[in-house]
């Protein structure tokens, strides 16, 4: 479990798939994600509790993987952040998902920087990838502010997605430099 000023990440639980399934359900959250809406009630619930199996599973597997976003205050889930290996990519890819009500306050990017201190501080990677839709300005806004460079639009998952890089180098470079200032 990691604490920042706002969020708790923590693992997730299985009495978390309701809240999931809001968020897989919903046209606005999921309009850049496979399928470009959101899914059906019936489909979103299978897919959370199906992804809440696979996160953890990937947790016992790897000792990273992917948190519940949690309001540190009220305790409500806001959605998913992590890192999760991409096997079609031989990397591991920074990922987040939130709830509507969490954006534009800069929960996404709180969230990522717990996750790219826990990557590259305590786990040790030595790199990370961001996916987005190419046409997901606010996630591109996200993994720019984080440290990622954009690198190209290319294939993956039978689709064309925009690829950003952030090596471990530069994100040291970027602590040492935020320290300093």
């Amino acid at each position: 479990m990691i604490e920042t000023e706002r969020l708790v990440l923590r693992r997730f639980v299985g009495a978390d798939w309701e809240g999931l399934a809001r968020f897989y359900a919903d046209d606005q959250v999921m309009r850049h994600m496979l399928p470009g809406r959101g899914l059906p009630r019936a489909q979103a619930q299978e897919r959370a509790k199906s992804n809440i199996h696979n996160f953890n599973d990937h947790w016992d597997r790897r000792g990273y993987g992917v948190w519940a976003v949690q309001d540190r205050v009220s305790g409500r889930l806001l959605g998913q952040c992590g890192l999760r290996w991409v096997a079609e990519a031989e990397q591991t890819e920074l990922l987040y998902l939130l709830a509507k009500t969490a954006w534009g306050r800069g929960l996404a990017s709180e969230a990522g920087q717990a996750a790219l201190r826990f990557g590259f501080g305590q786990i040790g990677l030595q790199q990370l990838i961001g996916l987005t839709a190419p046409e997901n300005r606010g996630s591109q806004r996200v993994l720019t502010k984080l440290g990622f460079a954009y690198t190209g639009d290319g294939p993956i998952w039978e689709k064309t997605v925009s690829w950003f890089n952030l090596p471990r180098e530069t994100w040291n470079t970027m602590q040492t430099e935020s320290v300093q200032a």
